[in-house]
């Protein structure tokens, strides 16, 4: 089985390339973590998520989505309560660069914490441009195995975050950023997960339009910088998903 440890499926606005990409889902057993950017995505993703069991749907509000969803913050506990995961979550100071924002990016970030401490969640957490910020609420919080998507920090940080025991997913950049590639090669890999981040990420990187079978390629890319077979890579990222899940509930 494959892992898709931070997709947004809301993302695919076509139906029929929704269609697909859900079809790829089952077809090639990618697990994948459904991460939502408010509550109407979360909805989305739940709903796909009673048709399609390799989906988990997860909820949390995006730091891009933080200052449209500060107000009565507790609306949201409902949501924390029976989501598996939370997600997606954080800080981004590097993308956002209205630093009036900051604040409410802040407050909604450590609301979720507070729950995901109460409540015992695992969260799924965007941390660009806040590294080391982040590292400090993790430990503020004494947060569950948490998962860090698409790290692109300083390595310094990345070495903290993996002392925690942090999880690392390795997106659609490998083979076209040499920072990512150094992170693969720092990973232990017992700490590595697959994302595509949506389709719109491999777009991003190089124009093309990315379904979640994308994990294939990305899970090539890891078994040569690993020097490792590529059936053991998946093998051992499945199990790496599964430790988590088998933390949080019956998978």
């Amino acid at each position: 089985m494959f892992v898709d440890a931070h997709n947004h499926l809301n993302f695919f606005k076509d139906k029929a390339k929704l269609k697909k990409a859900l079809d790829i889902i089952t077809e090639d057993n990618i697990v994948t973590l459904g991460c939502s950017m408010d509550i109407q995505s979360y909805k989305f993703t739940k709903k796909l998520s009673k048709d399609n069991k390799n989906i988990i749907p997860c909820f949390g509000i995006h730091p891009w989505e933080a200052h449209n969803n500060y107000k009565n913050l507790d609306l949201f506990d409902e949501y924390i309560k029976e989501c598996k995961i939370i997600g997606e979550i954080g800080l981004d100071y590097f993308w956002v660069k209205e630093k009036e924002k900051y604040p409410h990016m802040r407050n909604v970030f450590e609301y979720f914490l507070k729950k995901a401490k109460s409540y015992n969640k695992i969260t799924n957490i965007h941390t660009k441009g806040a590294e080391e910020e982040i590292l400090n609420y993790i430990k503020k919080y004494e947060l569950k195995t948490p998962i860090i998507h698409w790290y692109s920090g300083n390595l310094e940080t990345l070495k903290k975050l993996i002392d925690y025991g942090c999880y690392f997913t390795i997106s659609v950049d490998i083979g076209y950023s040499k920072l990512t590639e150094e992170i693969v090669k720092l990973l232990p890999m017992d700490r590595i997960l697959t994302e595509t981040d949506g389709p719109t990420s491999l777009e991003w990187v190089n124009g093309e339009y990315g379904y979640p079978d994308e994990v294939k390629n990305i899970v090539n890319k890891i078994s040569i910088h690993k020097k490792s077979n590529y059936d053991e890579i998946e093998n051992k990222i499945f199990k790496n998903l599964k430790t988590i899940l088998e933390n949080q509930f019956n998978y």
